[in-house]
């Protein structure tokens, strides 16, 4: 009896080794795995039927690539793990309680922590400022910046359930989901807290694609939430490789990945790299004479770079094969890491080159002298010769009357700076309601060491797309609006700035009430340009965080037609013609910069505007010698 058990267990184990794909922990001697055929000696009268179930789900049989990498044992370990659990009496007598029909079911676990059901890339991930909790809603994953000093060190990242916004819109109470340390240990909490954007910074985290509804979201943050509630040792928090960041990111879109360790990593590379490069110029200053040596280690240092980038080319292909990565994000890394590839080769070149010379010392010597003055020649000869207005004064055009018939400008086109003729201008109404210029007196920012000042200055805004807060000050009683404006006016100037008692936000109440109390507002989003009046005070996106200001000046943005000549682009195949083209610039939104050639002997604004008419369809366009900025010299200047 025995004897025939073994021998069913024998086919059994055949017939499994052909079903099973390859990496299945089945042990390889028959004789070592008494356990094993015992186990299958329970389906003695159902071998058919096994057989028949075990092919229909071949196709749901797998083991994840992913998973198999991160659990890496010898085929020894694996034997070993599995005569452990199969020896155990407690697991047979459980499993002689099983229906055969139950294996039906292999292959169809829905692991919602693992799964993936779209590609969400890494690297499109943007983040949008919240000056509003409204700005917020369940299913959103955001992020907090921790300060210190000042200094951003990091960012904390939770998914959003609830949102409950007081009447300001500024301060609300929201329920979090995310990795955070309780009285003891990091663990998955659920937690609700009131927030206040005067004093957090938040942002949204958008992906460009997201494979889960907000309902799913909310479901699996939930559900990892009751996880770690009923089992507190689920899961341990590692800073770089289970992190409250990859947690949220792992709920919202599947995918586990750190954008903050990532970046962390970059800049402890290039830190490394600084310093070696640091390290290497001192060696060759002081240690001439161990020169094989420092060259020696120059070079391997080269070749690790050499190899540590091929590293990362095949880590962006496997991103793009997982689906971590778009193709547009693939292509753009792809080719930054090709030209440093490209320039680590010919550094390879060149240090064996030099290597072999008996001049190692006396050609790096001149490099370093000669690539100065190189520079300094192609920036005085060689770039005027290819872009003839690259030294010509070019102030910006701020009003409409500086723009003449005949005058050669400089404007955006097709994402590059393009030069042509102006043969004709006019003002132009598009009366677009929430389009609007408005003149404003603030606190500007003049960087991180200069003085701060109040300043007036005009702004673009379209109220379709930035947001704009008007403040009611009915309950305040304010000054009457011209008043308003003149104590604004009188402020320009004024330097004394501090940030707890003197910012825009004290100074812009003070021209208002008389006041710098700062007390929470009703407010009222203006979404067309009869929302703000001269006098109002506004809340306003500046720097990329919320700053208040005094409207001293409502009006349209300034806009003009231009018909200008110039080389159009038909695109990469197409040949290049000049033509005559209306272009609409609105100049409060757009840079356009009109040319000065005071000093230069230049043609009459009519015998500029005839000379370009008179070369409309030629196709002699020549990137080096004869492009837009030759052309227009051309027309300009008599030569």
């Amino acid at each position: 009896m025995n004897c025939r058990r073994r021998n069913k267990g024998d086919t059994l184990m055949a017939l499994l080794r052909q079903i099973l794909p390859a990496g299945s922990a089945i042990p390889l001697d028959e004789d070592e795995s008494s356990s094993f055929t015992n186990l299958l000696s329970h389906f003695k009268d159902s071998e058919n039927e096994l057989q028949s179930i075990l092919k229909s789900e071949q196709a749901n049989l797998f083991v994840d690539e992913q998973i198999r990498n991160d659990f890496i044992f010898s085929q020894s370990d694996l034997n070993s793990l599995t005569n452990e659990v199969l020896d155990s009496e407690e697991f047979l007598l459980e499993f002689e309680q099983i229906d055969i029909s139950d294996i039906t079911n292999l292959g169809q676990i829905d692991d919602e922590y693992i799964e993936t059901l779209g590609p969400t890339c890494e690297e499109c991930v943007t983040y949008e400022k919240v000056h509003r909790i409204t700005q917020i809603s369940p299913g959103d994953h955001i992020r907090f910046h921790k300060r210190i000093g000042g200094v951003n060190v990091y960012n904390h990242h939770a998914i959003v359930t609830d949102v409950d916004a007081e009447q300001n819109q500024r301060v609300g109470k929201m329920t979090l989901i995310h990795f955070q340390k309780d009285t003891q240990k990091f663990t998955v909490l659920r937690e609700t807290k009131e927030y206040d954007m005067e004093t957090e910074e938040i942002e949204i985290v958008r992906y460009q694609s997201r494979p889960f509804t907000t309902e799913q979201i909310l479901e699996r943050a939930n559900k990892m939430a009751d996880k770690f509630e009923h089992d507190g040792h689920a899961e341990s928090y590692y800073l770089l490789g289970n992190n409250c960041e990859e947690k949220s990111n792992e709920i919202a879109t599947g995918s586990k990945f750190s954008n903050q360790v990532s970046s962390f990593g970059n800049n402890v590379k290039y830190t490394i790299s600084w310093l070696l490069k640091l390290f290497l110029k001192g060696a060759i200053k002081f240690c001439q004479g161990i020169q094989p040596v420092i060259r020696g280690f120059a070079h391997i240092t080269v070749i690790a770079s050499l190899l540590s980038m091929v590293d990362r080319l095949a880590t962006l292909k496997d991103k793009l094969k997982k689906g971590l990565m778009c193709l547009k994000c693939y292509e753009k890394e792809h080719k930054k890491m090709t030209v440093s590839l490209l320039f680590c080769l010919i550094s390879i070149g060149i240090s064996v080159m030099v290597h072999v010379s008996c001049f190692y010392f006396a050609v790096n010597a001149a490099i370093a002298v000669a690539l100065p003055s190189v520079s300094s020649f192609v920036m005085d000869a060689i770039v005027p010769l290819i872009q003839p207005a690259s030294k010509i004064p070019k102030p910006v055009v701020k009003r409409c009357n500086m723009i003449r018939n005949g005058d050669v400008i400089t404007f955006p086109y097709i994402g590059l700076n393009h030069e042509g003729v102006v043969t004709s201008v006019s003002p132009y109404k598009t009366n677009d309601l929430h389009e609007v210029k408005l003149t404003l007196v603030h606190f500007n920012y003049p960087g991180l060491f200069g003085t701060r000042t109040v300043v007036k200055e005009e702004v673009f805004f379209d109220l379709k797309k930035d947001y704009v807060y008007v403040y009611d000050f009915s309950q305040e009683k304010p000054f009457r609006s011209q008043e308003v404006v003149k104590r604004a006016l009188d402020r320009v100037g004024d330097q004394r700035f501090s940030t707890f008692s003197n910012r825009s936000s004290h100074m812009s109440r003070h021209c208002k009430t008389g006041k710098t109390e700062l007390k929470t507002l009703p407010y009222k989003r203006a979404t067309e340009m009869a929302n703000i009046s001269p006098g109002d005070v506004i809340d306003f996106t500046y720097c990329s965080m919320s700053h208040e200001g005094v409207v001293v000046k409502v009006e349209y943005p300034e806009t003009i037609k231009c018909s200008v000549v110039h080389y159009n682009y038909a695109g990469v195949i197409r040949t290049r013609t000049i033509v005559e083209e209306d272009f609409i610039f609105k100049l409060a939104d757009q840079d356009i910069f009109v040319h000065d050639y005071t000093g230069c002997n230049i043609h009459e604004p009519e015998e500029v505007v005839r000379r370009a008419k008179s070369r409309l369809g030629e196709q002699k366009f020549n990137t080096f010698t004869n492009r837009s900025s030759h052309f227009a010299k051309w027309c300009k200047i008599h030569e």
